[in-house]
C-alpha cells in the first residue's frame, strides 16, 4: 500500500468513531481527537493518528482509564495539581491550564503537576497554548518509560527519552502580541524520538548511526534494532544531564513513576509518567517594564536569528527557527495531509462495526 490524502475533518471523525467504541467518556474523546488531529495538521506524523491504536489498545485492556475525569486542586499559591486519575494526559493538562493562567497572573510564576496521567501525545501542545492565547512563558517537562542508556558506557535503558518543551509569546508585525505565532520547541532528550526510530522501523528506513545501540551494546542503523537495544542521549553526557533532570522534575514532584520503573511496560500503549509544566507571566517577572519591553527584547534576539536564517537560504543553506517548518505546514492543512494507507485502515477499522471491519 502506498499513500493516501484526507482532510482533517475525517481525521477528527476517524478518531471520534475509534475512541467511542473504545469506551472512552465525551470529553476525553473531545482533548485527544483535538490533540491527534492538531499534530497530523502540523506534520507531526509520530504523534498523529499513528498514536489512535495505542490509545485504544490501552482502553481495551483496562490499562488506562475510559470514565475518569480530572480532578484539579490548587496545593499552594503557585502550585496547581491536576490528577488524571489513571486517564490520558490531554484532558488533565487542558482541565489544569485555567487555574495555572489564573496562579501565574497573581504571582508572577506558577506550576502545573500531572499525575496518575497515561502519556501519549506531543508536549508542545501542552504549552504552545499558554503563549499564544495568555502571553505566557511556558516549560513543560515529561519522563517516559527506560528507553534510554546512560553515556558513557551504559548498555541497557535507564532513563525516558524525557522530551522538554518551550513557549515564548512574540508580537505580530503591526507590534500586537495577539494572534501572533510563538517560538516553540519541543525535543526529547534522546538522539532521536522514540516515534521517529518507529516509524523509521515501519518505514525500512535507517537511522543515524549516534541514535541508539542494538540489544548487544553495539551502535546500529537499523530501527528494528534499535527498538530491541537502547536508545543514546543527544549530545552524550550533556544529554544525560538533561534526561536526568527530566525525570527529577516530572517524577519526583508529582511521585509518579521514574523510567526504569516503568522499564516492562509495553511501549505500544502509552505509559504512566509526571509531567511538570512552568508559567511565567512577563508583565509581573520582567524586570525591565513588563509585557511590553519583554515582547521586544525577544523581538531584538530573534528577528536577529530570522535575518540570519534569510541570509543561509539565500546562499542555499538549510537554517530555521523551530517551529516555522509546523506552523508552514499548518497554513496548508485545510487541504488535507498524506497518511500511510495501511495505517488509514487500521485507524478506521478501529470506528468500525464488526460487520463493517470484516469487510475491510
Amino acid at each position: 500500500m502506498g499513500r493516501v490524502r484526507i482532510t482533517l475533518s475525517e481525521c477528527r471523525t476517524i478518531c471520534r468513531k475509534a475512541l467511542q467504541k473504545a469506551g472512552l467518556n465525551e470529553g476525553a474523546i473531545v482533548a485527544i481527537t483535538e490533540n491527534i488531529t492538531a499534530a497530523e495538521r502540523d506534520g507531526c506524523r509520530s504523534h498523529g493518528l499513528f498514536r489512535l491504536p495505542g490509545y485504544c489498545l490501552a482502553l481495551q485492556r483496562g490499562k488506562a482509564s475510559a470514565d475518569a475525569v480530572p480532578q484539579v486542586t490548587s496545593v499552594a499559591p503557585s502550585c496547581v495539581l491536576a490528577d488524571a486519575r489513571g486517564g490520558f494526559s490531554t484532558p488533565a493538562t487542558l482541565a489544569g491550564h485555567p487555574l495555572l493562567v489564573e496562579k501565574a497572573r497573581a504571582t508572577g510564576v506558577a506550576v502545573l503537576l500531572i499525575r496518575n496521567a497515561f502519556h501519549f501525545a506531543a508536549l508542545w501542545q501542552d504549552v504552545e497554548p499558554l503563549a499564544a492565547k495568555h502571553g505566557l512563558v511556558a516549560m513543560a517537562f515529561l519522563n517516559s518509560k527506560a528507553f534510554v542508556a546512560h553515556w558513557p558506557g551504559g548498555r541497557r535503558p535507564l532513563y525516558g527519552t524525557n522530551p522538554m518543551a518551550f513557549a515564548c509569546p512574540r508580537k505580530t508585525a503591526d507590534g500586537s502580541s495577539a494572534g501572533a505565532e510563538p517560538f516553540v520547541f519541543d525535543q526529547a532528550c534522546a538522539t532521536m524520538a522514540r516515534g521517529d526510530i518507529t516509524l523509521a522501523a515501519m518505514d525500512g528506513r535507517p537511522i543515524p548511526a549516534d541514535a541508539a545501540i542494538d540489544a548487544n551494546g553495539q551502535p546500529t542503523i537499523d530501527a528494528a534494532l534499535a527498538l530491541k537495544g537502547a536508545q543514546l542521549p543527544m549530545a552524550g553526557h550533556k544529554g544525560t544531564s538533561l534526561a536526568l533532570m527530566v525525570e527529577l522534575l516530572a517524577a519526583s514532584f508529582t511521585g509518579d513513576a521514574f523510567a526504569f520503573e516503568a522499564a516492562g511496560e509495553d511501549s505500544s500503549t502509552p505509559t504512566q509518567h509526571g509531567e511538570l509544566i512552568l508559567a511565567i507571566d512577563p508583565e509581573r517577572c520582567s524586570a525591565g517594564g513588563g509585557r511590553e519591553a519583554f515582547l521586544n527584547r525577544v523581538e531584538a534576539l530573534l528577528q536577529m536569528v530570522e535575518a540570519e536564517t534569510q541570509a543561509a537560504e539565500a546562499s542555499g543553506r538549510s537554517m530555521r527557527l523551530p517551529s516555522q517548518r509546523r506552523f508552514t505546514t499548518r497554513k496548508k492543512a485545510e487541504e488535507g495531509f498524506e497518511i500511510d494507507e495501511a495505517l488509514l485502515r487500521k485507524c478506521q477499522a478501529l470506528g468500525e462495526s464488526e460487520g463493517d471491519t470484516a469487510r475491510l
